[in-house]
């Protein structure tokens, strides 16, 4: 039989690469949901551009931004995530993206949506 299971010590090369295998699955989340809000983004306005003919003025209208919301949501979504992951790998030593960059990412693509919400509004 097999022994059970022992405690591996911190300084255990084994935990390093768990923790950096942890950070970049991380980031890699993070970059996921920003790639998801922007195809949203990308979808609404496009919708606008491409549907003028097909829908009436209203419809395409609220189908844009409730495109444009759910790129917002992914945004905002982004943001708290990467968040809550960092409040979790407060612990390891592995150096991760600069916070200010991942919140000024998430805040300037919330902005550009907002922007291009507005905009579908007036015009």
């Amino acid at each position: 039989m097999s022994d059970p299971a022992k405690p591996v010590p911190p300084d255990d090369p084994r935990v390093r690469l768990a923790e950096d295998r942890t950070v970049l699955a991380a980031e890699r989340t993070f970059v996921a949901w920003l790639r998801t809000g922007l195809a949203f983004l990308g979808v609404g306005l496009a919708a606008q551009r491409f549907l003028r003919e097909v829908l009436a003025v209203w419809p395409l209208k609220v189908l844009s931004l409730t495109l444009i919301a759910c790129a917002l949501a992914s945004f905002a979504g982004a943001a708290w995530r990467d968040r809550a992951i960092r409040a979790r790998l407060a612990h390891a030593e592995i150096p991760m993206m600069p916070r200010i960059l991942t919140v000024g990412i998430a805040t300037l693509l919330i902005a550009i949506s907002g922007l291009a919400a507005t905009a579908l509004l007036w015009a």
